[in-house]
């Protein structure tokens, strides 16, 4: 989840309470408080990489490559 910047109505309720909302009792992660998404300046994520995620030394690791082999 990114850093929100003007979304109307996250004044009422914060965006991580939402999110974990969403995700449930799903055993999965969630990372925030980063800069990517939708909103304002951002770093691009790739879609369907996979990846590991450490929470407690805060580090996100893509573990494949991001773009295809010329052919």
């Amino acid at each position: 989840m990114g850093i929100p910047h003007e979304i109307a109505g996250l004044d009422d309720v914060p965006l991580a309470e939402i999110v974990l909302d969403v995700v449930g009792d799903r055993d999965i992660p969630v990372l925030g408080n980063v800069e990517f998404g939708h909103a304002g300046a951002n770093l691009p994520m790739p879609v369907g990489v996979r990846v590991a995620l450490d929470a407690e030394q805060r580090r996100l690791e893509l573990l494949e490559s991001t773009v295809a082999p010329r052919g």
